[in-house]
């Protein structure tokens, strides 16, 4: 769909969100009365911008119009006000915050190339459905750049002692698949230092050498944000 939109109306798209089905009841966590605007397994909230006197809307409702025809999209609605438009991206913002009231859980920030996001997903669901059942996948994300956040919930009533330990193996063999299709463990929110390990741990000696010396050449006494990117002691091999 992703494709077909940007043939249709080339760099308008200023917002491509994918968002599955089963984020809707976290949203609701946040406003109960949060109303889903279609049924289907995957949601997309898209949003066009410009700065020209273009008319958005008919180019939005051509592209819509031909995805439906050939059964690429099941149902649409098309925001009629800025009001309108701000209960859509409330679902969006209100899913991330119900994941919150929840408490604990696992937390990724994915990337691939976009044409990988379906394996991703996929991959990522068979992954926590067969070594981790229970626990509740959240697949979200911007999926215009290859960004997807794929968060998991622990079972209600299970100790944070146990969820952490069993979400660091969950976190672990999300890295693991995000890896074998050649994407990132980081996008948007970058390493820090929740994920400067796992970072590390996937650099080739040859790169580990660079970002050292670029982090000393850059920051030669450790002023920068210490302990961030790069494991604290870490030497060149």
């Amino acid at each position: 769909m992703f494709r077909q939109a940007r043939r249709a109306t080339a760099d308008l798209i200023s917002a491509f969100e994918i968002i599955g089905s089963e984020c809707i009841d976290l949203a609701r966590l946040v406003d109960a009365d949060l109303l889903s605007p279609v049924e289907a397994p995957v949601h997309v909230l898209m949003e066009l911008s410009a700065s020209a006197a273009v008319d958005l809307r008919a180019l939005l409702v051509d592209f819509l119009a031909g995805a439906m025809e050939s059964g690429l999209v099941a149902e649409a609605l098309l925001a009629d006000s800025d009001g309108h438009a701000k209960a859509f991206w409330a679902i969006r913002e209100g899913l991330v915050e119900g994941q919150a009231k929840r408490g604990y859980h696992v937390r990724t920030d994915l990337s691939v190339r976009i044409s990988d996001i379906p394996a991703l997903v996929d991959q990522a669901r068979h992954f926590v459905a067969l070594e981790h059942p229970g626990w509740l996948p959240q697949a979200y994300g911007h999926a215009g750049d290859g960004n997807i956040h794929f968060n998991v919930l622990p079972p209600e009533g299970l100790a944070v002692g146990e969820a952490r330990a069993r979400g660091a193996d969950i976190t672990a063999g999300l890295y693991r698949i995000a890896n074998s299709l050649g994407g990132s463990i980081s996008a948007e929110h970058g390493i820090g230092r929740s994920r400067h390990r796992a970072f590390w741990a996937g650099l080739a000696p040859a790169h580990r050498r660079l970002v050292t010396t670029l982090k000393q050449a850059l920051d030669p006494e450790g002023l920068m944000n210490p302990g961030c990117l790069l494991p604290p002691k870490e030497t060149v091999p």
